[in-house]
């Protein structure tokens, strides 16, 4: 059988694909998915461990409900709280609690575990170089994007 010839733009999409089919199943065990995971490391790594549901609607690209929903979720499991603005109730806030953190510990080791089986077949200079590469691509793309949407 001959080897499938794909672009660019569709390797990286059936790379991303098995990556999150990888991480979900992973992630079942624990009642999480990887759009959560995403979100709880994000509040992790922000001032505070606390960000406003518009500020993770920005930095996800996605819609209010989309962020409201997977919030919801995450805080019925217990791995963050949310509050509303004393002096805007119109913005809700939410932050990390401890079994978040835990939670964000384990994630983390797994997804460094995976990212380790994923790039196993290229040598030291090769992952460097493709990071590199890909960062290259990333930067220029999302500087592009930016300045579309000021158009």
């Amino acid at each position: 059988m001959q080897r499938e010839s794909l672009h660019c733009g569709e390797l990286i999409k059936r790379l991303n694909d098995i990556l999150g089919r990888c991480s979900n199943e992973e992630l079942r065990a624990d009642d999480m998915t990887s759009s959560q995971v995403k979100m709880l490391m994000m509040i992790n790594e922000t001032k505070d461990e606390c960000i406003t549901l518009k500020e993770l609607e920005k930095h996800f690209g996605v819609a209010q409900a989309t962020i409201a929903g997977t919030a919801a979720r995450l805080e019925k499991k217990g791995m963050i709280e949310s509050f509303y603005d004393p002096s805007d109730k119109r913005v809700k806030h939410v932050r990390i609690t401890d079994k978040g953190r835990t939670m964000c510990v384990h994630a983390g080791k797994a997804m460094h575990d995976k990212e380790k089986w994923f790039l196993s077949s290229l040598s030291a200079d090769e992952k460097e170089e493709l990071h590199r590469l890909l960062q290259k691509v990333y930067d220029d793309v999302n500087n592009c994007e930016r300045k579309c949407k000021k158009c």
